[in-house]
């Protein structure tokens, strides 16, 4: 597969899946939009891992060889896959510190269990090295291989778009809500996985709600002090409000919505 075909491929997948992240791509230079592509059907294939592959064995297994993948290990076979190829070279042209990458992999083993995470400190960490590291990733993109002092921005927006995306029913099981805040609500593990909108399990929804909305604001506030070039690493942060909104009102946005509200944030930005 030609390199051009793999990032094609990205693009369909940005495209498909991720529509709002894909319109932010627009915005980008137009040398550096396959990057961006690249960037999102990765994060993509990571979150249906799950999905895709019932048994944790087999997903660690899968973990496995994506690590390998992306460090050199299995360039031939990396190859074959369009995602691994497209990342392979966007990784080659703006060298990013390798733990980014490796956390963005290792830290999806906690996808393949049903395990709650202790506190909201080890689930923000695990949002910071699955989600962060990626729009950190983006931003070395955005600024041609240099380092514009974004990590702040990329922690604190990957923080509150992946607890948007958990909140909205993704990839990860229900368990992901922290068990420090199940005991606070005296909510157990089996009562917050069963769901339903008895008063426990929405408290705790909205205290979730509340952390993703506070860190939505602290990220916008880090992003105000960047380079005006970075914005569409971070152009999620545009309909996360309106996410935020629908979460709390149980109600859709309207495609049209998002869209102005995209635009107007990158018309800002």
């Amino acid at each position: 597969m030609s390199l051009d075909s793999a990032y094609a491929h990205c693009e369909a997948q940005a495209r498909a899946a991720a529509r709002d992240r894909w319109l932010g791509s627009l915005f980008a230079p137009s040398a550096l939009r396959r990057h961006l592509h690249a960037l999102i059907a990765f994060e993509i294939e990571m979150g249906r891992l799950r999905l895709a592959l019932r048994d944790p064995r087999a997903g660690e297994i899968r973990l496995v060889w994506w690590r390998e993948a992306l460090s050199g290990e299995r360039a031939g076979e990396a190859q074959a896959s369009p995602v691994a190829a497209a990342m392979l070279d966007t990784l080659a042209t703006f060298r990013p510190p390798p733990h980014l990458i490796e956390n963005a992999v290792t830290g999806r083993q906690a996808d393949l269990f049903d395990d709650l995470f202790p506190t909201v400190a080890d689930l923000e960490g695990y949002l910071g090295e699955t989600r962060s590291g990626l729009l950190q990733i983006a931003a070395l993109v955005l600024g041609e291989g240099r380092d514009l002092g974004a990590a702040e921005t990329s922690g604190l927006a990957g923080v509150a778009l992946g607890l948007i995306e958990l909140l909205r029913g993704g990839p990860q099981p229900l368990a992901f809500a922290p068990a420090d805040v199940l005991a606070r609500h005296g909510v157990s593990a089996d009562e917050w996985r069963d769901g339903g909108a008895s008063p426990g399990p929405a408290a705790v929804r909205a205290e979730l709600i509340a952390l993703a909305r506070r860190r939505l604001g602290e990220a916008e506030l880090a992003r105000a002090k960047l380079p005006k070039a970075l914005a569409p690493a971070y152009a999620s942060l545009a309909t996360a409000s309106l996410a935020l909104s629908a979460l709390a009102s149980g109600r859709e946005i309207a495609v049209w919505r998002r869209q102005w509200a995209l635009w107007r944030w990158m018309r800002r930005a």
